[in-house]
């Protein structure tokens, strides 16, 4: 069974040595943070979760690596033995490198002054307050640079962040993904026809640098590689990868042993009538449903449907819903494509 700690003081020992600053956060109570045990008592295996990632720790223990927090997540490994869990507990996660940055990097403040002036003419760098929270939580690019808090109001108390402005919006930002006591963990995005110009330099440097003013100090860790160069370039230092394994938010409402009755009707050829009017095939694999098709890039592609209804079915990683008629296949529920077979 999984329980929910309360006295995080008993899994301090798990996370030893260097630990991601999300796992400080939950040690410290910090956020909406979580960690979850099987033996509340005596624990020898703990998940620390918060925002999007679950970091594992202590004996490898099946029940913990089989269970799913709701919502995206990423589950972290403190070693190989988790890892080998996590894919054989969670064989529908997709497995992707991070990497990690070093801790207590000495930054040079003038130099991370010269990147905020660098920033082009035509763009300003506002702090994140009401207003700006409100529009970052509009754009999808943004909204994870502060969505992680229980409010706009815990955000604007605990958090910090910054954002190149032009016209008055925003188009790059740089803010507290988490908050612990001693510092941030960074968040950084920026629109796609803004890349490239500086931007994420210049918002960046200005976050840290008013962290340093404060006495915090602002963590990175690293999706890619770009974002390790970005943060190399303001005076981090590169550390290692790790796996992660992410999880979609669409397995929490999975229906679970479903009526496969009326599956076989929904198999055969569907036309998309938009764009290259694609072919899309469904069939029976194993006793799960697929879609079969070619992408634009003329790539081969077959995804498993996750039912999520009697006729309705969702796929990994998109946004899309499938539901069927007897002669016909809707995306969204609004694109009809028309059974051809």
């Amino acid at each position: 069974m999984i329980y929910e700690l309360n006295d995080t003081s008993k899994v301090e020992q798990l996370f030893e040595g260097p630990v991601d600053s999300l796992v400080t956060s939950c040690l410290q109570g910090m956020m909406d943070s979580k960690i979850y045990v099987t033996d509340p008592e005596n624990p020898r295996s703990a998940m620390a979760f918060l925002a999007e990632f679950a970091f594992f720790a202590g004996e490898p223990d099946k029940e913990l690596a089989s269970f799913k927090p709701k919502g995206v997540v990423g589950m972290v490994p403190c070693s190989e033995a988790w890892a080998k869990l996590i894919e054989e507990c969670q064989p529908d996660a997709d497995k992707v490198t991070r990497y990690a940055i070093k801790k207590g990097a000495k930054f040079d403040r003038a130099n991370l002054q010269r990147l905020v002036d660098a920033l082009p003419e035509g763009y300003e760098i506002q702090r994140i307050d009401g207003a700006l929270y409100d529009k970052c939580m509009e754009i999808d690019d943004f909204e994870d640079a502060v969505c992680h808090f229980a409010s706009k109001e815990q955000y604007l108390e605990m958090g910090r962040g910054f954002a190149a402005v032009k016209d008055g919006e925003p188009v790059s930002v740089a803010s507290s993904y988490t908050v612990y006591r001693e510092g941030i963990d960074i968040e950084i995005d920026t629109l796609e026809e803004e890349r490239r110009k500086g931007l994420a330099s210049a918002v960046c440097a200005r976050l840290i640098l008013s962290c340093l003013d404060d006495g915090l100090y602002p963590s990175w860790d690293a999706a890619n590689m770009d974002s390790v160069r970005l943060a190399e370039k303001l005076g981090y230092e590169f550390s290692h990868e790790y796996p992660c394994y992410w999880l979609d938010a669409l397995l929490d409402i999975v229906v679970k042993d479903p009526d496969k009755t009326n599956w076989p009707s929904f198999c055969g050829e569907y036309e998309l009538p938009i764009k290259d009017h694609r072919i899309y095939e469904v069939s029976l694999k194993d006793g799960d449903l697929y879609l079969h098709f070619v992408n634009s890039e003329g790539k081969p592609m077959d995804l498993k449907f996750w039912p999520i209804g009697p006729d309705t079915f969702g796929l990994l990683w998109g946004d899309d819903r499938v539901s069927f008629t007897p002669d016909a296949l809707i995306l969204d529920g609004e694109v009809v494509c028309k059974k051809l077979s």
